[in-house]
């Protein structure tokens, strides 16, 4: 018998919230309380998200944004620094037997590969693609939408999407973010959504968080309070946040 995979469609988020709601689903599917889901939601505001090893001065890449004091929030998984905006994220989280034996790069290039097949769909005259640059991981130091690694999937010299995962003996979680303005958020969405169906053969159904799940997000958010440029001292370690 096929298993149910769960869709959460968020909508807009806090910074920190985003980041507590995604760690307590992974827990939660972890420990075997809630079915392997795909959470989909956006940004509620302006924000820059850090890989869980970067540090504080990573943000001195990205100019304006540091200056004027844009919250910044640590994920539970690694990767770049992303500036969130008009992007739409996600995060998978399942449990390892879910996986069948697949590796986490090959998940990562999987669902990369179906999502340039969903995008091209919707919009014809534009080329994705999956960036063919040498497999390396993201350095402490990178920001993740100007420097494309294998398999993130480009248009043309931009890239479009990227993800990070953090893998554990009994699961893993994968987040990403897809950035595309030629595309609605709705749209983006639906991509999403078909791209993780056709990695893993299933269907998703809408559901909702449940109590375990929306107890373990209150309790997580206070780890991850955005914080700002301003009240973080350049080059100091980032706020440690780990998983459990």
């Amino acid at each position: 018998m096929s298993v149910a995979w769960r869709l959460l469609l968020s909508g807009a988020g806090e910074a920190g919230f985003n980041m507590a709601m995604d760690e307590a689903v992974a827990l939660a599917v972890r420990r075997g309380w809630s079915p392997p889901t795909v959470r989909i939601y956006q940004w509620q505001a302006p924000a820059i998200s850090l890989g869980c090893h970067q540090p504080a001065s990573v943000l001195e890449q990205f100019g304006e944004d540091r200056a004027r004091g844009i919250p910044v929030v640590q994920r539970p998984t690694g990767g770049g620094a992303v500036h969130h905006d008009r992007d739409v994220s996600y995060a998978l989280a399942c449990r390892s037997e879910m996986l069948g034996g697949r590796p986490g790069r090959l998940l990562y290039e999987q669902f990369h590969a179906a999502l340039v097949a969903t995008l091209g769909q919707t919009q014809s005259r534009a080329a994705y693609t999956l960036s063919d640059r040498p497999a390396r991981a993201h350095p402490q130091d990178s920001v993740c939408f100007q420097r494309p690694i294998q398999h993130d999937v480009m248009r043309a010299t931009d890239k479009v999407a990227g993800a990070a995962q953090r893998r554990w003996r009994d699961g893993l979680l994968q987040q990403g973010t897809v950035f595309e303005p030629a595309l609605s958020r709705d749209r983006l969405a639906l991509c999403i959504r078909t791209a993780w169906a056709a990695v893993f053969r299933c269907r998703l159904t809408v559901g909702s968080l449940t109590v375990q799940e929306r107890l373990l997000t209150d309790e997580l958010w206070s780890k991850y309070r955005p914080w700002t440029p301003s009240s973080w001292p350049p080059g100091s370690p980032s706020a440690s946040n780990p998983s459990r």
